[in-house]
């Protein structure tokens, strides 16, 4: 959440001093196209947008109240891991003047990683964690200019990262 924060502070403040910077910071799919791979990364943390960011901070919350960040450290690699994979998508299906920005490819990633992990542990399907995944999903994504590629893409790669976890504690748990 402090990131978050952080980044939209600086997103914020280059915005208005100096808005070449910034538009190395987030992901312009053609500035990526032509070398400027970290904004892959950076474009995770960096906004502009104050509702953007007041909904990633809001999630991110929400998030840590439920699960209490139970899966430790590797909630930060899931929350990396989603954001990008959602940008790297971002730049097959967006045009190349695409400019994207935000947390939440990786704070979809998280939420679906928590959602699967419980159902794995468990062993059982849960109705009721699916359905909100797909609730905030849809909610989400009516809002107009939200990238819904990055959400699919850390959806997806939370899915994926809660089962590669799950077979490794369950093999780890053998020894």
């Amino acid at each position: 959440m402090i990131l978050v924060a952080v980044g939209y502070i600086i997103g914020y403040v280059l915005s208005i001093v100096n808005f070449i910077d910034f538009l190395y910071l987030i992901q312009v799919n053609l500035l990526v196209f032509n070398g400027d791979y970290i904004s892959l990364v950076t474009s995770i943390f960096i906004t502009n947008s104050f509702i953007d960011f007041f909904f990633n901070f809001i999630s991110l919350g929400v998030i840590y109240y439920l699960f209490r960040s139970y899966a430790g450290k590797i909630e930060y690699v899931v929350f990396l891991i989603s954001g990008i994979v959602g940008n790297i998508l971002t730049l097959f299906v967006f045009p190349p003047r695409t400019a994207s920005e935000g947390a939440s490819g990786g704070i979809f990633g998280i939420f679906a990683y928590y959602v699967i992990l419980d159902m794995l542990e468990l062993n059982r399907i849960d109705y009721n964690g699916l359905g909100i995944l797909v609730f905030v999903f849809i909610l989400s994504d009516i809002i107009p200019n939200v990238n819904y590629v990055a959400h699919i893409g850390g959806i997806t790669s939370g899915i994926l990262l809660a089962f590669a976890t799950f077979r490794l504690l369950r093999k780890n748990r053998r020894i």
